[in-house]
């Protein structure tokens, strides 16, 4: 997350901030919270004590995030707004399996900033995530693929 230096962040549900988000290229992080804290999650080598979710990108991070938000608040697993967002509901909202964790969707934040051009997005988007990758030798537990710079 300090890569993301003056990163803008609210809560998933708070409509008013996100309405503000501009309709340009940029960065997004999901991080989960609990009593205001980043929760840990345990990866495969290591405690990620910064509670990422998911760390992606968009051409209009304004959509995309809404996207997300609209995903993770839909009823079933029927409907698909945002990959991310339909993961953070069969596995941490919807999961039948009496062992998971359970994420409440209050508790999900999003940090975001913006970049000159998708290029610029994607560059910085894939640098976040090797970074994570490299760290805990996993991705981010919502990301559906690792991307990788070659």
């Amino acid at each position: 997350m300090q890569k993301l230096g003056k990163a803008k962040s609210a809560k998933i549900l708070d409509f008013e901030s996100l309405k503000e988000i501009d309709k340009k290229p940029g960065v997004y992080v999901i991080t989960y919270v609990e009593m205001g804290k980043p929760k840990n999650f345990t990866r495969l080598n290591g405690i990620d004590s910064e509670g990422i979710l998911c760390i992606g990108r968009a051409i209009n991070l304004n959509r995309r995030i809404r996207e997300f938000q609209k995903d993770i608040m839909a009823e079933g697993l029927k409907e698909k707004y945002h990959s991310e967002g339909w993961n953070f509901r069969a596995y941490f909202r919807d999961n039948p399996n009496p062992n998971t964790i359970k994420l409440k969707v209050e508790n999900v934040m999003v940090h975001w900033i913006y970049m000159k051009d998708e290029q610029e997005a994607d560059n910085f988007e894939t640098e976040l995530i090797q970074q994570y990758v490299t760290r805990f030798q996993d991705k981010p537990p919502l990301n559906i693929s690792i991307k990788r710079k070659r």
